[in-house]
């Protein structure tokens, strides 16, 4: 089984989507599940709809789950084996105060060798745990061996038994913490593998800890992917309000550090060839002009109607167009009003009498199937000089002063010329 664990405390950020998508492409190469795990029990503000906005995007991103949790609702079993490892002496009361466990952590600091931060309380007697009336946290007893566990990306991992302190499982309201919460509900779903950000590598170890104290032996695989360069955070919901297209971000944040076989791919042609080993160990720059790029072919690719639907419009001429207007814009926000102008209400700024001549004879015109002949008429009818009669007729057209080529506009909106010339 596989999982992509999120919390529903921010829109979700391509990091999280790359996450989410090699962790569904990893399981589909395995035939096994994808189980998506809202991590909701740490919150302390109003995330109402956050879940939902979640799994709106895993959808409209083709990432499919088996079975969709909440980790609030383990609080039971949470509670339950923190209560376990008490009982087996792997884990402690610890009444200590914030003060009090500041004060250990200088001693600690200045005493590394002869003090234990965090172990005050660790030998504390069951007379003595019973007596106090003091709420208390339970922590877990540190480690008396080094940790190692493999990484697909980042290799073989070694964790000193130094650097792992009795860190906390369950806080004082008795709700668990991150680490706890997530070694256990990894076990209760039978977790084989997890594919998370690198920031996230060092809670490894700690969880590793907790399962190995509860006797859960099964062997968990990693792969922990490096983060991505950004010169400005992006989410997801911003690149789709900004007109990206979702094969497109999917197709980049699968290529960010990868080795690829071609430049333009969907999910399931990726699913075909997608190797987490071959994910390079280093930071990967997000670039904004790669994506663009990415997304100009996927926009050529697109069914002519669907791309109209886009755009807010339903004729396939309209898909077409817009395809050529790619050669001035890059996402579906920069080609809409490209279109939208060639429909919308125009006066010229200067030779506004040449251009209600030419608008009235090309109102009037016959229907001319070539351009070449349209345009042949027009300017023997208008009797306007060449250069006039170019710039105007453009803007007649197309509501702007420069653009694509007007021979290649034409075939798309000849259909059409009732409603653009008013």
């Amino acid at each position: 089984m596989f999982r992509f664990a999120t919390s529903p405390t921010s829109t979700m950020h391509i990091g999280t989507l790359r996450v989410a998508l090699f962790n569904y492409i990893a399981a589909t190469q395995a035939n096994q599940k994808l189980h998506v795990r809202i991590e909701d029990t740490d919150l302390k503000s109003d995330v109402a709809g956050k879940d939902q906005e979640i799994l709106d995007i895993l959808s409209l991103f083709g990432i499919t789950a088996s079975h969709i949790s909440y980790q609030s609702h383990n609080l039971k079993f949470h509670q339950q084996l923190a209560t376990k490892l008490l009982m087996d002496k792997n884990a402690f009361s610890c009444f200590c105060t914030p003060q009090m466990l500041e004060n250990d952590q200088k001693e600690a600091q200045t005493d590394s060798k002869t003090y234990q931060y965090n172990d005050r309380c660790r030998f504390l007697s069951d007379e003595e745990v019973l007596n106090n009336e003091m709420p208390f946290t339970v922590r877990i007893k540190r480690p008396e061996k080094d940790i190692d566990f493999s990484d697909i990306i980042q290799g073989e991992i070694h964790v000193s038994k130094e650097n792992i302190d009795s860190f906390l499982i369950l806080h004082a309201d008795k709700t668990p913490t991150y680490d706890f919460a997530c070694a256990i509900d990894d076990m209760l779903d039978d977790i084989s593998m997890i594919i998370q950000e690198e920031e996230k590598l060092p809670t490894i170890a700690k969880q590793i800890l907790i399962r190995k104290y509860l006797g859960y032996d099964k062997t968990i695989r990693y792969a922990h992917l490096p983060k991505i360069i950004e010169q400005e955070t992006y989410t997801v919901t911003k690149l789709l309000e900004d007109g990206f297209l979702p094969l497109a971000i999917t197709n980049y944040l699968i290529m960010i550090g990868n080795q690829t076989p071609c430049e333009i791919f969907d999910l399931q042609e990726a699913i075909t060839w997608f190797d987490l080993g071959k994910i390079s160990k280093s930071p990967a720059p997000f670039d904004l002009n790669r994506l663009r790029q990415i997304n100009v072919e996927y926009i050529k690719k697109m069914p002519a109607l669907e791309l109209a639907k886009f755009i807010g419009y339903s004729s396939k001429d309209l898909g077409e167009l817009a395809k050529i207007y790619t050669q001035e814009g890059s996402t579906i926000n920069e080609i809409k009003p490209k279109i939208d102008a060639i429909f919308a209400k125009r006066e010229p700024l200067t030779s506004i009498e040449e251009f209600h001549t030419l608008a009235k004879i090309a109102k009037e015109a016959p229907y001319f199937k070539a351009f070449e002949e349209f345009e042949r008429y027009l300017f023997e009818e208008s009797r306007l000089d060449a250069e006039t009669f170019s710039g105007t007729l453009r803007l007649l057209l197309t509501g702007a002063e420069n653009g694509p080529a007007l021979a290649d506009i034409y075939p798309h909106i000849k259909n059409y010329l009732g409603e653009i010339i008013k």
